[in-house]
């Protein structure tokens, strides 16, 4: 992974789990990876179709969050040099979790919807190791980590 990629990752790991601490203040919450899938998609979109693709990575992402229990995150950045490519954090409870995503009706409309947006798609699977996040919608300080160190 080049360290442009290295940094979106660590920043975006930095916020995946917005809402899932609901230990008291100042108290981190430890959660175990397990059999967590996460993986990088490294994407170049037509710059023409950039809006429109933003639109409906928006709808798919939140859909699959909101509705899919095995979708613990994803995130969506754009490199600053070249909002045109699109780097995708994407953390799965399992594989099959992941498998079961790519199988849903909003998933499913996206991939049709920006198979001619899309020029480049590379897909990196990732081994995750600490993944942390203080929490905005609680005091400050909560934060929970999941981790492949147990």
């Amino acid at each position: 992974m080049n360290t442009l990629s290295a940094a979106v990752t660590a920043l975006s790991l930095l916020s995946f789990t917005i809402g899932i601490a609901t230990a008291s203040a100042r108290e981190p919450v430890d959660l175990d990876l397990g059999p967590a899938m996460v993986r990088m998609a490294e994407l170049e979109i037509d710059p023409a179709q950039l809006d429109a693709y933003k639109t409906i990575l928006a709808e798919e992402q939140e859909a699959s969050v909101r509705s899919e229990p095995g979708v613990i995150m994803l995130h969506s950045v754009a490199i600053a040099e070249d909002p045109t490519k699109i780097r995708l954090l994407e953390v799965y409870a399992s594989k099959s979790a992941y498998q079961s995503h790519i199988r849903s009706p909003h998933f499913l409309k996206y991939k049709t919807s920006t198979e001619k947006m899309v020029r480049s798609l590379r897909l990196v699977d990732m081994t995750p190791i600490l993944l942390c996040a203080k929490s905005t919608s609680a005091p400050a300080g909560n934060a929970a980590c999941l981790s492949s160190l147990k």
